[in-house]
């Protein structure tokens, strides 16, 4: 299995890819959690879509754009990337694609990878995240389609950050002391690599588990969570590059 690390240390950032042999590899007041997806969907609905926001700045208008991100932010908070991190992606997503407006899919309320996967286009994977703490360390775990965090991967990462290997038997994921919300200023159930630029953190690393070659030869596809309702489809060819040139711009 190959894997990327992607870290944090001391403010600084660096890669660092490594193959394991044998192996291809603003908070909401809600009234109640019934009604949590539907107060959330009325409030998308009442705003101009992203889909907009991408067409002008495709067309170089900032700031109208701008305002839009503004309204977006306000209303939604955490429930939505950042305005930040929705214009560092375009960013560099347009760097790879000149039709990213045209990719962003709207879909039912989903708070796990299992559920959106559940609602996307047959060929397209969505990308799992989640928290781990290893030894007092906070990292986040991404990878595409419905992966296992096995032993055998931690042991990797463990030796990489320069743990004992039997750390990596003592972690734990999700763990309650970390709060999506607080940490990285994403609601539970949309949590991914696309962290807030600039934006103060305990991560030590991000981890992004690579998937088999063929995928990519098969034309397959990611979905990068962008809200509970909507997410960025990309070519999973460019996806390393895109989270890679995000990462060390963030």
């Amino acid at each position: 299995m190959e894997y990327s690390l992607l870290f944090r240390l001391n403010g600084r950032l660096s890669g660092l890819r490594l193959n394991v042999k044998g192996e291809t590899m603003q908070l909401l007041c809600i009234p109640s959690t019934v009604d949590h997806s539907v107060y959330l969907e009325q409030i998308h609905l009442s705003l101009p879509p992203l889909t907009t926001i991408f067409e002008a700045w495709h067309r170089s208008d900032c700031k109208e754009a701008m305002d839009i991100l503004k309204l977006r932010e306000q209303r939604l908070g955490v429930a939505t990337l950042s305005g930040a991190s929705l214009r560092l992606l375009y960013e560099v997503a347009s760097q790879f694609l000149d039709d990213l407006h045209s990719r962003v899919y709207w879909h039912e309320a989903s708070q796990s990878a299992a559920e959106t996967q559940a609602l996307l286009p047959k060929n397209v994977l969505v990308q799992k995240t989640v928290s781990m703490e290893m030894s007092g360390m906070l990292l986040l775990w991404s990878c595409v389609g419905e992966q296992k965090v096995d032993l055998g991967q931690r042991r990797v990462v463990a030796t990489s950050l320069g743990m004992p290997l039997r750390t990596a038997k003592n972690c734990s994921i999700n763990p309650s002391t970390c709060s999506p919300e607080e940490e990285f200023a994403m609601m539970r159930g949309m949590v991914s690599p696309f962290l807030p630029p600039h934006r103060p953190n305990r991560l030590a690393a991000v981890v992004l588990v690579s998937w088999p070659l063929e995928w990519e030869y098969q034309g397959k596809e990611v979905s990068i969570s962008l809200s509970l309702f909507e997410s960025l489809v990309l070519p999973l060819s460019c996806f390393r590059a895109i989270l890679r040139q995000y990462a060390e711009r963030a």
